[in-house]
């Protein structure tokens, strides 16, 4: 998702989020966009799904860095809100050759962040 500036990078979130409103195969829980200049802001919220799983999410994208997402977090959850997967950059011990990451029930893995839509697509290959 090239963009070059923030407000630019929210309003491709926030249409790919409006497109899952309006098929009616998720609800926003929460969403906060909070811009802190032109060129960087966080972006947080929790997607629902008809099945009542839930995606939590969080960005802090900086567009002035070579990696725009500095902080991301991607939880998605069942209904039991057991753990599916999880995307981070946190850091985390033991230590992995990369900062980005995915959990999953059994298994930590080093992987290049995703985009949204690649987490939103993921989550539908997983529900089937």
């Amino acid at each position: 998702m090239p963009t070059t500036s923030f407000p630019e990078y929210t309003k491709a979130v926030t249409l790919l989020i409006d497109t899952l409103l309006a098929s009616g195969q998720a609800r926003v829980v929460n969403l906060q966009i909070d811009q802190r200049s032109m060129l960087r802001g966080f972006i947080s919220g929790i997607l629902a799904f008809e099945d009542d799983s839930e995606l939590h999410f969080r960005e802090f994208v900086d567009l002035t860095q070579s990696e725009p997402k500095l902080m991301y977090a991607y939880h998605y959850q069942d209904s039991k809100k057991d753990l599916v997967f999880r995307y981070d950059n946190a850091a985390h011990r033991p230590l992995l050759p990369l900062a980005e990451h995915k959990h999953t029930a059994s298994v930590v893995s080093s992987i290049p962040a995703p985009t949204f839509i690649q987490v939103i697509d993921e989550i539908f290959e997983t529900r089937g």
